[in-house]
Formats: structure tokens, sequence, C-alpha cells
């Protein structure tokens, strides 16, 4: 499959039966925390996030956390190394790659370098939803932290997170770390939240993406061509963004820095 990510082409390998798609909405019926804002019919919006003080602390505290990963798994790191030059330490070791993705995919909110209810306090600000990182779905708080090297297919393929169980209701942050750039950010499709469901075709269950297998159904084709943006958040910003909007498939095309970011859902209170 064909796409264009900020006017540039690139081609996803996407694997896996087709599901049966409905001509419906899936926001339609679900709870937009989106609603009411001006970035609403976009889906996203890209802001100044916390106070400085508190946003250094959060970033140089995920990083932190990768550094810990990498010692668990054998490989001990001094206390300033820098994250983006993550690849340089794990090369094309797979296997030892997805032992830190283990250990860094999801964290309890009791490991979040600041408090939760900074972040909660801030999102329901911006969205004018209270909100807070609490799964009703499944009770879960939690944070995610996503790696992904520059050049390999580390990134999600392109997909909506309600394809998955649990994850209706809600509104995405992305919050980067090191090595977010116009080249490596995450990507989306403006307005594609309100698309209908066939108007795309998806695998059923996961997808092999690039010969990496996922646990998210994926975008498989498209009638008409897909246009991604990256809507590129700096050092100080987020990125709000609708669950329901298309988005992934964030190629990392820097030429020698892996992307670390914060990953984080809330639901209405």
């Amino acid at each position: 499959m064909k796409a264009s990510i900020n006017a540039r082409e690139v081609t996803y390998q996407i694997e896996g039966e087709s599901g049966q798609a409905e001509d419906k909405v899936l926001l339609a019926d679900s709870i937009d925390l989106t609603r009411g804002n001006s970035w609403s019919g976009a889906g996203y919006m890209v802001v100044e996030f916390l106070p400085a003080p508190e946003q250094q602390q959060l970033q140089a505290g995920l990083e932190a956390l990768v550094r810990e990963a990498l010692a668990a798994v054998g490989l001990p790191v001094a206390a300033d190394f820098p994250v983006a030059d993550y690849h340089k330490l794990i090369g094309d070791d797979q296997q030892r790659h997805l032992a830190v993705v283990n250990l860094t995919k999801e964290y309890t909110m009791e490991r979040l370098p600041v408090p939760a209810a900074l972040l909660e306090a801030r999102v329901s600000e911006l969205c004018g939803h209270r909100v807070q990182a609490y799964n009703p779905w499944d009770q879960m708080r939690l944070f995610h932290l996503r790696l992904v090297r520059p050049g390999r297919s580390d990134n999600n393929p392109l997909h909506r997170d309600v394809w998955l169980p649990d994850y209706d209701d809600c509104l995405n942050i992305y919050m980067p770390v090191t090595g977010s750039t116009a080249d490596s950010s995450l990507s989306l499709v403006p307005g594609s939240h309100w698309w209908p469901e066939n108007r795309v075709e998806r695998t059923q269950n996961g997808a092999v993406y690039n010969g990496v297998t996922y646990t998210v159904p994926a975008v498989k084709h498209t009638v008409e061509p897909l246009q991604l943006i990256r809507p590129n958040p700096g050092p100080s910003e987020v990125l709000l963004f609708s669950p329901y909007l298309l988005h992934g498939g964030a190629v990392n095309l820097n030429a020698d820095a892996t992307r670390l970011s914060l990953e984080m859902r809330f639901w209405s209170v």
C-alpha cells in the first residue's frame, strides 16, 4: 500500500486477512472528547504542555526509564547516555530490541516521573472536558513509551486505536521526548475520525507490517490516496488527538536518531 507523509511517498507492506467493513462512523456512537473545540474537525491539536520545569523533569525521567530497560537486558549505559543513540547500541539485534520494548511499552502510573494529576489537569483544560488517565473498560492507569529506530519497522501500522478493545471514548496524547522531528514524529490523517469504516480496507485482527507482527489491525487499502501529515510537536509541546483518527505508519526517516515518545490516554471522569 502506498501513502504520502507530508507529501513524501512511503510504501507499507501489510499482510493479514481482510475484515468486513460497515457503512458506519464509529465516533457517532461514542464519546467525542474533541467536541466543542476549534480543532474538533481535524481531530488533533498541537499546543504547549506543562510548565518548563515539570516538562523537563518528565522528559528526563522517561529517558531514565529507557536506560533502566537497557541495563535490564544486559546493556548497562551511563546516566547521561543519549537515548536518541539507542539504535547505535541495539543495532539490528531484534531480539534484544523486543526485550526492551517489552519493558517500556507499558508502565503503571507510579513510574511516571511527575504526578499524573498534572497531566490530567492540563489535558482537561485543553480539551474542555474533565478527564483522567484511568481506563474504565479495564480499570487500568497506564502510560506507554514508544521507541522507533531510524530505518526500521518499529512503528505501528496505520490504524485506529478503537479497532482494539478497551480504547473507546478517550483522547490520546503524543509527547516528544527525544528524536522526534518533522521526519520521525507521529503521522495521522486529519479528519479521518469521521470516516465511515467502509472507506478503508483493513485486516480483521492483527497484521504483519513490513515483516513484523502487530496485534493492532492495519489499513490495507484505500480507494483514494492516503495523505498523512506529521503535526510534529516541539520539545515543550504535546499532540492531542482522537483515537478514532487513522494514525501510525510513522516511519522514522531521521538519518541518525531514535525517536522516543510518551503516549497516554484519557477518559471522562
